[in-house]
């Protein structure tokens, strides 16, 4: 047996019992939990220690965040279309609950390895969280916020305008906003990416918009998408703009929208990458950094070979995927609460805090 078949039926050892992956995965995509996969390895290059020595790797993966928001929209539809207020519901308390566990995780890892967290003291810190890439759940919190009142007032024959909309204020915000004298942080753009994107995979599903492509459309799109990137990136390049603060550009929204149409439309058995990307990806893109601290430090500390800190994607990968398995199996109510599921502590969250606090939340939008 080869060390590949080795590591393959080590992989399958380690993942949780069929029963536990037929549940989890009722109803899902292999193909788009595959791509799921594929893009949390993608977030892992654009963070990787020499993520700035290879930019044009970075701008390939650039179509992982709108398609996580698609697939968030995707899905969460065929909740919305079963049981409209529980969906809703549902979602805000798993997301507020993943929300509050991993910037509690961050602001604890914060101070332990910088030892204060005056760095933290501003306002940023709302909108970002207490570590970077953590500004996807306050974005995707934003995005179910500015979408359920479309719902609620069955507007939702408007959401076209509103995705067209906003992505033309991401634009302007950041990377154009040299053209418009606007002197915006990129955050703000980024913050904004979930609403756009929530709503396609959201209208993609309503109208099963995918039925009416080809796939010869899917690959036209990924292939305009990717050279429209690039054609971007080279002009903003040499102007003003450096590609790694970049989030999304024009020929983003059409890689990130062919990926996902492709993935629905490609038929394939459900297999341990697709596996890994169902049960995992979340968990690898919030504690990624974590993993990839350690490792910075310890090839640091042993003044290791520069081909190791190319490949520092790779490492983070190997050490955090493993960790994941691992907890499923040898300790499931950690990993779940890790997931953001509260349901594994001996004490209850009521619904009624996540009422009062969504309550509240919509009451600051209100006033402001």
């Amino acid at each position: 047996m080869d060390s590949n078949s080795r590591m393959i039926n080590l992989l399958i050892s380690l993942l949780p019992d069929n029963t536990e992956i037929e549940q989890t995965m009722n109803q899902r995509n292999p193909s788009v939990d595959l791509c799921r996969f594929l893009g949390a390895f993608s977030v892992f290059i654009a963070h990787g220690i020499y993520a700035s020595k290879m930019p044009a790797l970075v701008l390939m993966g650039r179509w992982s965040v709108p398609f996580f928001f698609m697939v968030s929209g995707y899905y969460f539809h065929k909740n919305y279309i079963k049981q409209v207020g529980y969906a809703f519901t549902k979602t805000f308390k798993t997301l507020l609950s993943i929300l509050l566990f991993a910037n509690g995780f961050y602001l604890l890892f914060m101070l332990l390895t910088v030892g204060s967290l005056t760095s933290l003291a501003n306002h940023f810190t709302l909108i970002v969280g207490t570590y970077f890439h953590l500004w996807f759940l306050t974005s995707l919190l934003l995005g179910y916020l500015v979408l359920w009142p479309f719902l609620v007032c069955k507007l939702e024959s408007l959401l076209p305008y509103l995705s067209a909309f906003v992505i033309v204020i991401i634009l302007v915000i950041n990377p154009y906003h040299s053209l418009f004298s606007i002197n915006a942080h990129p955050i703000y753009s980024r913050m904004l990416l979930s609403i756009p994107f929530l709503c396609i995979g959201f209208l993609i599903d309503k109208y099963r918009i995918e039925r009416h492509v080809s796939k010869w459309v899917c690959y036209l799109l990924i292939g305009l998408g990717i050279s429209w990137q690039f054609i971007e990136i080279y002009f903003l390049s040499i102007t003003w703009q450096n590609s790694l603060t970049v989030t999304l550009v024009g020929g983003t929204v059409l890689y990130a929208m062919g990926m996902f149409l492709l993935s629905l439309k490609l038929t394939i058995p459900s297999n341990i990458l697709s596996q890994l990307g169902c049960l995992y990806s979340q968990l690898l893109y919030l504690y990624h950094p974590f993993i990839n601290y350690f490792i910075f430090q310890v090839l640091l500390t042993t003044k290791a070979s520069p081909v190791f800190f190319w490949f520092s994607p790779v490492w983070t990968m190997g050490v955090t995927l493993p960790i994941f398995l691992l907890m499923h199996q040898v300790n499931p109510k950690l990993f779940r609460l890790l997931s953001g599921n509260f349901n594994s502590l001996p004490f209850r969250i009521s619904n009624g805090c996540y009422v009062l606090l969504a309550k509240s939340v919509g009451s600051w939008f209100t006033q402001n």
